[in-house]
């Protein structure tokens, strides 16, 4: 699960370095961060971890890196439970934030000047979902995996 999470974050980074070595190196790390955005995309998915011990469950696939973490199959359940629920609010909070960023753009659509600096909050926001997702995704295998364990060793005590 490591090598997944080393993978994203260096393909990121691989991807970060392309686009600075391509065309007229104007490469800035401010075209990669839009505050309000971030701040957007947080307030539709940290109350919901919030919510009555979600977030332990959440934290648990954290400590899920570690190999001789264990725990019961009740626990990885939920916390598979949690994190496919997080996924999906982190799709429809990218998607409703995209929304609404496309309705701003329309507004200001007689000014061009506006138009691509808006353009760009909109990919932003499909952007971060993604990263999002990319992070949790192997978590998630992670999760599933234990599951599948837990399950073979129980059956083969019987």
């Amino acid at each position: 699960m490591i090598m997944e999470i080393i993978s994203i974050v260096g393909g990121m980074a691989f991807l970060i370095l392309m686009t600075y070595t391509g065309g007229d190196r104007t490469f800035s790390f401010d075209w990669f961060i839009d505050f309000p955005t971030i701040l957007i995309m947080l307030i539709f998915i940290v109350p919901v971890l919030m919510r009555g011990g979600v977030w332990r469950d959440f934290k648990r696939a954290f400590k899920l890196l570690k190999k001789d973490f264990t725990c019961h199959l009740s626990e990885l359940r939920r916390t598979k439970d949690v994190l496919e629920m997080i996924q999906k609010q982190i799709w429809y909070a990218g998607i409703l934030t995209m929304m609404v960023s496309v309705m701003y753009v329309m507004v200001n659509i007689s000014d061009p000047s506006l138009l691509g600096p808006n353009i760009a909050v909109v990919v932003l926001t499909m952007f971060y979902a993604v990263i999002l997702e990319m992070l949790l995704l192997p978590m998630v295998l992670e999760v599933k995996g234990r599951i599948i364990n837990y399950m073979d060793l129980e059956t083969e005590e019987q």
